[in-house]
């Protein structure tokens, strides 16, 4: 887990915040022996208000927001927020291995060969992955300023304090971590399918071996719905939501067929070049998060197409989840897995190694 940026201070009461392409989430989990889910609201978005990662609407989002604190009776201000999309370059890079007072520096020098940006205009972090033969494998993460200061800023907008700022593909790798401990023998790909972003982190032993966006989302499927039954973009989200919106289900499926085959090339493209950056290292099982994990059959579809066992993320696994948010929480429990992954962090986990 990284923070791209941390203010320096310390809070027991954080929660995650979600800010997605089609909704705004919020989660709030108490920490223990067993954490425990104590407050959770989702508050959709209109259409454009984020479009291609940037906030169009600060003042909808920002309502949005303080509409999801207050119904799910959070009072704490500070907020644990992410970033994801084409801003944002995550790398696997090898350095020289030094004492760990020099890697910063030495990342910092060897982040100019990997960042298609200059090095003021981005946040840099990193974390090291081991030592071996005189090397260090490091996790390089960059993101323009401007796009974090952009989703801070519509959140002090709203009247909460961005406490850390951290990457959707490591949050999902954080809640899988905490729910799916014991499962470290095989590489696991993290696949959170969003609105407009798809984010995937690939991890093994509790750490991040590989991560990457993909511009591919729930818009896809409806786009083309929209376009092959010639209704609005509404009335598709809908149907493709399982409405009563006067569509039939039958009427979707050649359109969602069609955009399932393209989410399965283009995941595919993301494995080859995993596999030609990790060596010896396979794909044991894929986790599908988002509200798009959800489509009726795509887990089933995607499955036969990899030849890889394929399910629903379970965020909520080891999270005792209060009865008033009980089935709320099983009926969205893959859309939420990014905003589970954001509450559970705490200023101080990075340094503290959790």
């Amino acid at each position: 887990m990284l923070n791209i940026l941390k203010r320096l201070r310390r809070s027991s009461d954080s929660f995650g915040l979600d800010i997605g392409t089609s909704a705004v989430k919020v989660v709030q989990i108490k920490n223990g022996s067993t954490p425990r889910l104590i407050g959770m609201a989702t508050v959709g978005l209109p259409a454009d208000t984020i479009a291609e990662g940037s906030v169009r609407d600060s003042q909808v989002v920002a309502d949005a927001i303080k509409e999801a604190v207050a119904k799910a009776g959070i009072e704490g201000v500070e907020a644990v927020i992410a970033v994801c999309g084409r801003e944002l370059i995550i790398k696997k890079v090898q350095i020289p291995e030094v004492p760990a007072k020099d890697v910063h520096d030495v990342v910092m020098l060897e982040a100019e060969h990997h960042i298609p940006f200059a090095i003021d205009e981005v946040f840099i972090d990193h974390h090291t992955l081991g030592r071996s033969g005189g090397q260090m494998d490091v996790i390089l993460v960059a993101v323009k300023k401007s796009k974090v200061n952009e989703y801070m800023a519509v959140v002090d907008q709203a009247g909460f304090n961005p406490l850390i700022v951290d990457v959707d593909g490591f949050a999902l790798g954080n809640q899988w971590e905490l729910n799916f401990p014991s499962e470290v023998r095989e590489a696991v790909a993290l696949i959170d399918i969003g609105a407009a972003i798809m984010k995937t982190n690939v991890v093994r032993g509790g750490a991040t071996i590989f991560a990457r966006d993909i511009p591919f989302g729930g818009n896809n499927y409806t786009q083309a719905i929209s376009q092959r039954l010639n209704i609005s973009f509404q009335q598709a989200e809908d149907a493709k939501l399982g409405k009563d919106v006067g569509v039939k289900w039958e009427t979707l499926v050649p359109p969602l067929e069609a955009i399932s085959r393209e989410l399965s090339l283009e995941v595919q493209r993301t494995f080859d070049y995993f596999a030609s950056t990790a060596e010896s290292e396979r794909i044991g099982k894929i986790v599908l998060a988002g509200g798009c994990a959800q489509l009726p059959g795509l887990n089933e579809y995607l499955a036969s197409n990899w030849g890889i066992p394929v399910e629903l993320a379970r965020p909520f696994e080891r999270i005792e989840v209060a009865p008033a948010y009980a089935e709320e929480a099983a009926a969205m429990a893959p859309a939420l897995a990014v905003a589970v992954g954001l509450g559970l962090r705490r200023s101080g986990d990075k340094e503290q190694g959790k």
